[in-house]
């Protein structure tokens, strides 16, 4: 594979905003971010970072899950003086928690591929709401889905999308009329490392962060790490992640030769434990098939790592010119992009300084400052 070609840069939206009023603390606004569950992942972690910004700028936060999440740990990242509450027990009983627990509250759902049952929208009549959208779901549509969810998500006070990748995909997919859907990108407040990038060597090390499910096209990392191998490439790989694939792609490590240079970390939800893992790391690599704007992206951005991504739109928006690209199903391909960081420190270096620069353009307060924008409006309508 020849050097991959510059990428073209997507920046996030940026239509002109108002001023925020006075220190941004609107008086009498209470929040409740609602999802069906708080597990471990990127979109909790970005529900994590806004419920912890917005009360410390004084604003009152609930957070409801609809069901218990088979790991909960996460949630010992909020702030304690955001109030935590998982329904349990019949469809019944929590559609009247919801009800009860969201009153007086600007309603914010997040919900990954948006859809809202109709009996969950019920509860939240009367309730100024806002609904994120924070992944293109391509691979679980049906036009029975997009329909209910084109009725349901249509009465909702604001639509947003954590990318224009997400917001095309609410257009063009769901039927959402565009201009009623609001892009603002994903952020989260994370130290960036003050040093320089790290020098590059012959070795390389290189970390994936993502759940072992299919879409996050895992097997193709590791078939990619087998063929640079197998080509005189010295590569390791961390896996900080679990799913219901781990045997599968466990296996699949064995019988491509290459269990010994796989490292694998299982679930790490610990900031201090996955960041230093990060930084520690030569690049960052994803192969994902559908994304919205990963909160693991922008991880590797802020480590200060070269980036190797699948080519596909979200990842384009968010990394920019910090990344080499490759198609998400070519092992060969990320194969060539893993041999030319090997032995190139000098574009290893470029690509590190990049990311930097590109993690500076997702401003975590600008981040809350747009939600808290969007909640005075829908509060007052």
């Amino acid at each position: 594979m020849s050097a991959p070609e510059p990428a073209p840069v997507t920046e996030p939206a940026t239509a002109p905003e108002p001023e925020p009023a006075d220190d941004g603390v609107p008086d009498g606004l209470r929040v409740c971010l609602l999802v069906r569950y708080f597990t471990v992942g990127g979109l909790e972690r970005v529900v994590t970072a806004l419920a912890n910004d917005l009360v410390a700028r004084g604003v009152p936060v609930r957070v409801v899950a609809l069901a218990v999440a088979r790991r909960n740990a996460l949630m010992t990242e909020l702030d304690p003086r955001v109030e935590v509450v998982s329904l349990a027990g019949p469809a019944r009983r929590r559609l009247a928690g919801v009800a009860r627990l969201t009153r007086d509250h600007v309603v914010h759902v997040h919900f990954g591929d948006g859809r809202i049952h109709p009996l969950v929208r019920l509860a939240l009549r009367g309730r100024p709401t806002v609904v994120t959208y924070h992944s293109v779901y391509t691979h679980k549509r049906t036009w029975l889905r997009n329909r209910v969810d084109r009725y349901v998500n249509t009465r909702a006070d604001q639509v947003l999308a954590v990318s224009e990748a997400v917001r095309e995909f609410c257009a063009t997919q769901v039927g959402l009329p565009a201009e009623r859907v609001e892009v603002v990108p994903n952020a989260i407040r994370l130290d960036r490392p003050g040093a320089e990038p790290p020098a590059a060597g012959a070795d390389l090390t290189v970390v994936s962060l993502a759940g072992l499910h299919p879409h996050k096209n895992q097997a193709a990392v590791l078939a990619g790490v087998a063929q640079a191998r197998r080509a005189g490439t010295d590569v390791r790989l961390r896996v900080i992640g679990d799913g219901p694939q781990m045997a599968e792609l466990f296996q699949q490590a064995r019988e491509s030769g290459i269990a010994d240079a796989v490292d694998w970390y299982g679930q790490v939800w610990r900031r201090d434990l996955v960041l230093p893992l990060l930084g520690s790391s030569g690049a960052f690599v994803s192969a994902s098939r559908f994304e919205g704007m990963p909160i693991s992206i922008l991880e590797g951005l802020a480590a200060g790592l070269p980036m190797l991504l699948s080519d596909i739109p979200p990842h384009r928006e968010t990394a920019g010119d910090a990344a080499l690209y490759f198609p998400p199903d070519s092992p060969a391909d990320l194969a060539a992009a893993l041999r030319l960081l090997a032995e190139d420190p000098a574009r290893r270096r470029d690509l590190a300084k990049a990311s930097l620069e590109r993690s500076g353009r997702f401003d975590p307060d600008r981040f809350v400052e747009r939600h808290l924008r969007v909640y005075r409006r829908v509060a007052a309508r």
